[in-house]
């Protein structure tokens, strides 16, 4: 029988963070994979005029990026709490905080200097977009897409099952 850690041997605050990082970084990535599902299809096949679309990014994306940057930085500190514990091993734990760096200051770049601009460019709505209008929704795009992958990336470091220790004095040796 091996030594697996139980929740007896790891404290409250740990459990707890580790808790808190799982849910909220498996959240943001079904959140997220909705959101975009929906947008394309509203696109796509809405049917929406130049007008409703405009109007539809300037009230749609604050909501995307509040609840993208209040469940990654949950992920964050629950991970901060989650602290070494044999339910999260140190190397898991400083590779899941280097990714949700990069992904909160992924959100910080994209809504700072790709959506407000594309904001402006659709306000008043039904405008004719400028030229730079293709290259910032690109761009938004590609960003969204690499933190997402990261984001991913930690949500599977942070629900990985520990590695039980193993107890080899129970296995017999065959001669």
């Amino acid at each position: 029988m091996g030594n697996a850690p139980n929740d007896v041997d790891v404290p409250f605050l740990a459990r707890f963070g580790l808790f808190l990082a799982r849910f909220c970084l498996s959240a943001w990535i079904g959140a997220a994979t909705l959101f975009v599902i929906v947008g394309v299809t509203e696109v796509t096949r809405g049917n929406f005029n130049s007008t409703t679309k405009d109007i539809l990014v300037a009230v749609r994306f604050p909501a995307f990026y509040v609840c993208g940057v209040t469940l990654v930085s949950l992920g964050f500190y629950g991970t901060w709490f989650a602290g070494n514990s044999a339910l999260f091993p140190r190397n898991r734990r400083i590779s899941t905080f280097v990714l949700l760096v990069i992904v909160l200051s992924l959100m910080a770049v994209d809504y700072i200097s790709i959506y407000q601009p594309l904001v402006q460019m659709v306000t008043p709505p039904g405008q004719t977009k400028p030229a730079q209008f293709v290259a910032y929704h690109s761009a938004s795009k590609w960003i969204n897409l690499i933190g997402l992958i990261f984001c991913s990336m930690a949500t599977v470091l942070v629900n990985w099952p520990p590695n039980p220790s193993h107890d080899h004095s129970s296995i017999s040796k065959i001669d």
